[in-house]
């Protein structure tokens, strides 16, 4: 009998021991105070997808709530299938549970992908339609508890659809959404595909570099220290085979930025790998444009966001800290 004692003994302080890490364990690291004369915001996207991600996706959303966030916001891919309206509606009940103001920019996987019988053979146009009835409950106003004010260009007659293109300012930075998304900013071919569907991709466009081009001359008049711009697509900044397609988006990164010449910060999604470097080059010297800063946050199979710190001043400069709820943690 006692030969069988030890190990089991052994068993129970193993056990005991791998409940005792696994339970304590929150998940990402406990929140740091922002640094003194600092402000943190955060940016997040393209997840949950699959039903493990769903499981851990409120303990993601409250660690945002732990951290001392002025707005966070959301680059877009909310789920992956169906596209239902109870999955438009269950990301809206968890973006306006979070305690601080969240501005959400649309993916692809909300709208322009749902045409393929996985998604539920959705006609395109028509899920994008609903899809800003659902999420924009009150256009100018942010998601959360707590909300901020918005420009948006809806507020202009001439492109009154887009609730999703919306601008605001903190501490001397303005900030902006357009709407450019993945599988070729809905260029990609599918079945069903009309000209409607090829005018509605043309329009997005018009009226996304309207407003780019708009930020910028706001934040040139008002003296603005830096823009940070942020939208779902990966534009393909070093892929020559995708160039074409994004030629006008580029064009126009590379002119305004050019000459704004203070900080500018792209935020983006859609490959799902947190990325920080400067990868816009100049198009006729090929040279890095110093002043451009990309960040790429991370999406599934992670289930997670980044903490994005700012020292205002008058060159601003920005920190970025990935924060994940590890694939295990359900609870």
């Amino acid at each position: 009998m006692r030969r069988w004692v030890r190990p089991a003994a052994w068993l129970l302080i193993g056990a005991a021991t791998f409940a005792t890490l696994v339970f304590s364990t929150s998940g990402p690291p406990a929140p740091t105070p922002n640094p003194p004369g600092t402000f943190a915001f955060g940016a997040l996207g393209d997840a949950p997808y699959y039903p493990w991600e769903d499981w851990r996706y409120p303990r993601m959303l409250g660690d945002i709530d732990a951290n001392d966030l002025a707005f966070s916001i959301h680059i877009g891919d909310i789920f992956w299938r169906p596209c239902s309206d109870a999955m438009y509606e269950r990301s809206l009940r968890w973006f306006n549970g979070l305690t601080r103001p969240l501005i959400y920019v649309p993916g692809d996987n909300e709208w322009a992908d749902c045409w393929t019988e996985q998604e539920g053979g959705f006609n395109p146009r028509e899920r994008l339609a609903r899809m800003r009835q659902i999420m924009y409950p009150r256009p100018g106003v942010s998601l959360g508890r707590q909300t901020l004010a918005l420009e948006t260009q809806a507020a202009n007659p001439a492109f009154a659809e887009f609730v999703e293109h919306a601008r605001w300012s903190q501490s001397g930075l303005v900030f902006a959404t357009i709407h450019v998304v993945g599988s070729g900013n809905f260029t990609d071919p599918f079945p069903a595909r009309t000209e409607a569907d090829d005018q509605e991709s043309r329009r997005r466009l018009e009226a996304a570099l309207a407003w780019f081009h708009e930020t910028f001359a706001r934040a040139k008049a008002q003296s603005a220290t830096a823009v940070v711009v942020s939208f779902h697509v990966d534009p393909s900044f070093e892929s020559p085979a995708d160039f074409n397609l994004f030629k006008p988006l580029l064009y126009a990164f590379e002119d305004e930025a050019v000459a704004f010449g203070r900080p500018v910060l792209f935020i983006h999604g859609d490959s799902h790998q947190f990325t920080v470097d400067h990868p816009l080059k100049a198009r006729k010297t090929r040279e890095t444009i110093g002043n451009v800063t990309r960040l790429e946050v991370p999406g599934s199979p992670l289930v997670g966001w980044v903490r994005v710190v700012v020292t205002p001043g008058a060159t601003p400069s920005f920190a970025f800290e990935e924060r994940l709820v590890p694939r295990w943690k359900y609870w």
